[in-house]
């Protein structure tokens, strides 16, 4: 999933469109900021109960400039989500790549278990977006089936990278450890001794499977 080009940072737009009339960068900041907002709205709040009035609000623009950015909710809603998924993929890969390669499969699992663990945790964007928009052909579930998909065929790079043996299967198990993580904290609220029982299950996973082959 690419997110739009206008969600980068400033700084980006200024190398990106250097020479360019100064309204652009204003424009794109503040399509920037408009969908910042709302994405935070939508994640603590939820997608249907935050409305333009409440976003427009929020974000410090009349509707009038919200709508000029974003023409329809559903538009605001696509943009939120690029963010979201762009957030969630740099944070994840920046976490688990400063692990060796033989630990990365691990550190996907602690990833999730320190993100869980965080203050500011409200569950999965995407987990929510598909049941708030429940029709599997609607946007925001396309979005959030995208995103799963990513997520998968990222631990299973990491499965391959790390010689694992049967890197599909170990990790599809990894990965529905870390969406059972996510589920169950976002239920019941972060609780250590399931995180640890996740984190140790993946050990003993991990443990039967590395040692494929020797790389030369």
């Amino acid at each position: 999933m690419s997110g739009n080009r206008w969600l980068r940072d400033t700084e980006v737009y200024r190398s990106v469109y250097i020479g360019q009339p100064i309204c652009i960068l204003v424009c794109m900041t503040t399509a920037a900021h408009i969908a910042r907002t709302a994405l935070d709205l939508f994640y603590r709040q939820g997608f249907h109960a935050a409305g333009v009035d409440l976003l427009s609000q929020a974000a410090g623009v009349t509707k009038r400039t919200l709508y000029r950015h974003f023409p329809t909710k559903d538009a605001l809603i696509a943009a939120a989500l690029d963010l979201r998924h762009e957030q969630f993929m740099g944070g994840m890969q920046a976490f688990v790549e400063a692990a060796s390669v033989p630990q990365r499969p691990l550190a996907y699992i602690e990833f999730i278990q320190r993100w869980a663990a965080s203050h500011d945790f409200h569950g999965c964007a995407f987990i929510n977006a598909s049941a708030e928009f429940s029709q599997v052909t609607s946007a925001p579930h396309a979005q959030a089936a995208q995103h799963k998909s990513d997520v998968q065929g990222y631990v299973m790079q990491l499965c391959q990278a790390a010689d694992v043996k049967h890197p599909e299967l170990v990790a599809m198990q990894l990965f529905l450890l870390g969406e059972g993580l996510i589920v169950s904290s976002q239920v019941n609220g972060y609780d250590a001794s399931i995180g640890e029982a996740a984190l140790e299950t993946a050990k003993a996973w991990l443990a039967k499977s590395m040692g494929r082959s020797k790389r030369t």
